[in-house]
């Protein structure tokens, strides 16, 4: 835990951190790997039901998740991942990223909570346990963690985690659009008094709220106050059934624990037993008293408060679609297409943010098109110059639900997907991977030239290559050649072991930042970056291209900022492919 201050937009910023330590591949059979998890993950808002619950035992008001908050706490979640085995995230650095590597959004988290758009102050817990609730139980039982998550100045959240093998890692990060000194209620003591199943121990944090002490101690007991003034040292003891227990006590000196009574007994206390506080002092020059109990674990029971409601989570709403704003094709689709294509390609339309489409500008074609497992037969499709949307039946599990094709896995294996294991054959298709359609770009590599190197077929993986130059360039033929004046433009990132692919680096930071799950619209790599000469709009060019389950990523390094990587026109390619003509014009 760090506690200090951070500086933005002008104004110094006190801030503290905290710190603890199917969907399948169709044709190969490999299960993905786990993704930052979603605010409406299962654990995730278990967690959050958990913290908002102890809030309300001190008459606190709960956390609401903030998008903003939510975004930069996966993204950070996503750096950890792509950078798990770097030396600098451990200890403090898990808090921090470096300028450059592979999904970087900031290198402090207020950095990345304001690139994220969050208006304000930020504060983070981080775990390691590989359960977001597991983590946020163990954050409660310290002292400095548990202060941020009952801070009722704090009123914003964004939760995320990743349990997928080694790595394993949970972010909360808390923010304030508004700071004070001052906050009500003006006095929060932990446990509350009548809670039961409190933890027995303490085996100290980073820093160290008892320097002094010899580890395991007694249960960490807070007393904070948020009031005016300041507090006098307090006499602060633990009792059980009239005899004192042996204990300690002090006002906290950091930032975060400044006017707090830290206490607890020498040793661990005794599991099912009842504990008197009694602390009295002089806050603001005024003196006071505070008496209260909390009865100990039995080993079998949870931390509960008798008598006390738990919290419970209002049903996510997302916010109204503004069909007024919908391009015309987007408009007529279905409501499933309408959500996802605002939540994601919204933003570029209404010149929110400055990055290339997800999707297009708009849908051109609406289409019932064959597939095995739909009630009558065939499925909604909904094309975009980028890919395509699939609108599937509700199941048993879940309602009716958008996917998006295997479009780049098809074209490049000679198979389009008609079902979930039914496929009608076809040549790998003769469509350019980058640039101008076949017409005006006949000597550019295509879907085709990727048939014998992509991973539509086992044991095509090749070694990491972290850092290395990109240098190699593909032919139409599909032969590889390596071209060293290309080498500087760009350079490998993270590398996929399901398929056992590297990523170029520049696509790590554009998928890092996009607005939804990339896997679910990206999908797995296929192949490795390739440089490619292909025309765009008559003129020749050199292009980065890697091909993904899902869609082509492109680098073009002097397009303008904010365009150089784009999604490639799959949409566009896999309609030409599959109907034999081009789409319609743009």
């Amino acid at each position: 835990m760090r506690e200090g201050t951070c500086t933005a937009n002008g104004a110094a910023r006190l801030v503290s951190v905290m710190l603890v330590v199917a969907m399948l591949v169709t044709l190969v059979g490999l299960a993905l790997p786990a993704r930052a998890q979603q605010e409406n993950d299962p654990e995730i808002v278990e967690a959050l039901t958990l913290i908002n619950t102890w809030r309300g035992w001190l008459g606190i008001a709960p956390l609401t998740i903030d998008p903003a908050l939510q975004k930069a706490a996966e993204a950070h979640v996503e750096y950890y991942r792509l950078n798990f085995g770097d030396p600098a995230l451990s200890g403090m650095g898990l808090h921090y990223e470096t300028p450059g590597k592979p999904g970087f959004t900031g290198e402090s988290f207020q950095d990345r909570v304001e690139a994220a758009g969050y208006p304000g102050w930020a504060n983070e817990n981080a775990g390691l346990s590989g359960s977001m609730i597991w983590s946020t139980i163990w954050f409660i039982g310290t002292v400095g963690h548990r202060l941020t998550l009952l801070d009722p100045r704090y009123t914003d959240v964004g939760l995320a985690a990743i349990d997928d093998g080694k790595i394993k890692f949970e972010i909360i990060d808390l923010g304030a659009k508004k700071w004070t000194d001052q906050a009500t209620p003006e006095w929060t003591a932990w446990p509350p008094h009548g809670a039961t199943g409190v933890g027995a121990s303490f085996d100290g944090e980073a820093p160290n709220p008892f320097p002094n002490a010899s580890f395991p101690v007694g249960y960490p007991i807070t007393l904070k106050y948020f009031g005016t003034g300041d507090l006098t040292p307090p006499a602060a003891s633990i009792s059980s059934g009239g005899v004192a227990v042996p204990s300690f006590s002090s006002i906290g000196s950091g930032w975060l624990t400044r006017k707090t009574i830290q206490l607890a007994a020498n040793k661990p206390l005794a599991q099912g037993k009842r504990y008197d506080v009694h602390i009295e002092g002089t806050a603001n020059g005024q003196r006071f008293v505070r008496d209260w109990s909390f009865t100990t674990t039995t080993g079998d029971d949870q931390l509960d408060l008798p008598g006390a409601a738990r919290f419970a989570p209002s049903p996510a709403q997302p916010p109204a679609i503004p069909v007024e704003q919908l391009p015309p094709g987007v408009r007529a689709a279905d409501s499933l297409a309408q959500r996802l294509w605002w939540d994601t390609d919204g933003a570029v339309a209404s010149g929110q943010v400055e990055r290339s489409w997800l999707w297009g500008p708009d849908t051109w074609t609406a289409a019932n098109e064959p597939y095995v497992e739909s009630s009558n037969g065939d499925r909604q499709s909904y094309y975009f110059d980028k890919a395509r949307m699939e609108v599937n039946d509700a199941t048993a599990e879940k309602s009716g639900f958008i996917t998006a094709g295997l479009l780049v896995r098809d074209m490049i294996y000679g198979k389009a997907q008609v079902g979930i294991a039914t496929f009608e054959d076809r040549a790998p298709a003769d469509v350019p991977l980058a640039g101008d359609e076949k017409p005006f770009n006949p000597d550019a590599p295509t879907y085709a030239s990727l048939r014998d190197i992509a991973s539509i077929e086992a044991d095509r993986s090749v070694p990491p290559r972290p850092g290395a130059p990109i240098r190699e360039v593909l032919s139409a033929d599909g032969s590889i050649s390596t071209n060293d004046a290309l080498g500087g433009m760009a350079s490998y990132g993270s590398y996929e072991s399901p398929l056992g692919h590297n990523v170029a680096a520049v696509f790590d930071i554009y998928l890092a930042g996009l607005p939804n799950d990339w896997m679910m619209s990206v999908g797995l790599p296929l192949t490795e970056p390739y440089w490619v000469r292909t025309n765009l709009k008559g003129a020749p060019r050199w292009v980065l291209v890697q091909a993904f389950e899902r869609r082509v990523l492109t680098y073009t390094p002097d397009n303008q900022p904010g365009w150089q990587v784009e999604m490639g026109n799959v949409g566009r390619a896999y309609y030409t492919w599959r109907y034999g003509v081009l789409p319609p014009g743009r």
